[in-house]
């Protein structure tokens, strides 16, 4: 039948019905051929396709995937606790999304926030992302050491950048910070400082950024001929609760740290607050250098020395990192490592203090 005849049958905007009418195809099918499903014949997928152009369907982003082949969507999997009572949960990842959301403004892409639980979560929303054409590319954070999304879409060949490096050698787009040079440039002031007790407020080692803080942090102390004070290492979900509880219990210990060097500003909170409650000073009687990435450190009392990455820009550049990835660049040429800047608020020395 001709595509005119078609179209004055169906005066109305076409629907999938309306593709089952022509085709003979049931809604189901229709359906699974529309999301890009494996288990619909390609002949049959070219048949339901042809159809829905001639018609002009169109169903949002996928009636834009069948005239062009593109979504103009770009997906980034946000990433939410289910623990209770968690207090900094997404205070940082709405810098993120502002970064991308300024790369995207002027394209054609328009960001889509798909939330995750976990990596496993996270593999799932991006096999789902794919399987019904839900975006031409992806972006996401909370890289695991052996992190199952950049294999899964690695071997799909589908664009995306991550926010952290995983262990493999892999070729994929990806920002992010050095955090082994940023331990060992905080550890290693310290120790200049005289410190040699000093504690890692840290992530779970799964992460691999936890890795590279823990390497960072052991050559510090390997360079100036010292052991490394490994039993101050702690892990954990890097909330202000588990800063405040792991200075606590450090701070009660036979051998103390004399220092801290803190991932986020989150855990540097919870360590601040629990040096106050032992009636501990900062600059007098501890030091402490936090990592920054919302400039939240500025308002702390007293300052502290900080290391401070704006976290908008590393949103901005994975924004046009992906859009380059989705434009068909290598994803070689696309990935950047961010050094963060030193604040110096505090002297970080014992001077005078240091005992034995």
């Amino acid at each position: 039948m001709a595509a005119d005849n078609r179209t004055a049958r169906h005066s109305a905007p076409p629907t999938i019905k309306t593709l089952a009418d022509i085709t003979g195809y049931s809604i189901a099918t229709i359906s699974k051929a529309l999301r890009g499903s494996p288990v619909v014949a390609a002949a049959t997928r070219e048949t339901i396709f042809r159809a829905a152009r001639e018609v002009g369907y169109q169903a949002n982003a996928r009636g834009m995937a069948l005239r062009t082949g593109r979504t103009r969507q770009a997906a980034v999997l946000m990433p939410v606790t289910a623990a209770q009572n968690y207090e900094w949960d997404g205070v940082e990842y709405t810098q993120i999304l502002s970064g991308i959301s300024q790369a995207l403004e002027g394209s054609d892409y328009r960001m889509s926030v798909h939330v995750v639980r976990d990596a496993a979560d996270g593999c799932d929303v991006a096999r789902r992302v794919i399987d019904q054409g839900l975006a031409d590319g992806l972006i996401f954070s909370g890289i695991l050491v052996d992190d199952p999304r950049i294999d899964f879409l690695v071997e799909r060949g589908f664009p995306f950048v991550s926010l952290g490096r995983c262990r493999k050698t892999l070729d994929y787009a990806s920002v992010d910070i050095d955090n082994e040079w940023a331990a060992h440039a905080a550890t290693a002031r310290l120790i200049a400082g005289g410190h040699r007790r000093i504690a890692l407020v840290n992530p779970e080692r799964r992460l691999s950024y936890a890795l590279d803080r823990i390497d960072g942090f052991a050559r510090a102390f390997c360079e100036a001929g010292l052991r490394a004070s490994s039993d101050l290492v702690v892990e954990g979900d890097l909330s202000t609760h588990f800063g405040r509880e792991s200075a606590v219990r450090l701070l009660q210990a036979a051998e103390p740290p004399t220092a801290f060097v803190c991932i986020n500003e989150s855990t540097t909170l919870g360590v601040l607050s629990a040096l106050g409650s032992l009636r501990r000073q900062v600059g007098a009687d501890i030091d402490v250098i936090a990592y920054d990435d919302i400039n939240v450190s500025v308002y702390f009392t007293p300052p502290i020395t900080t290391f401070y990455q704006p976290i908008e820009v590393l949103g901005r550049t994975l924004g046009e990192f992906l859009l380059r990835r989705m434009a068909g660049e290598e994803p070689n040429a696309l990935r950047q490592v961010f050094r963060p800047t030193l604040i110096e608020r505090q002297p970080d020395n014992l001077g005078g203090r240091l005992v034995g």
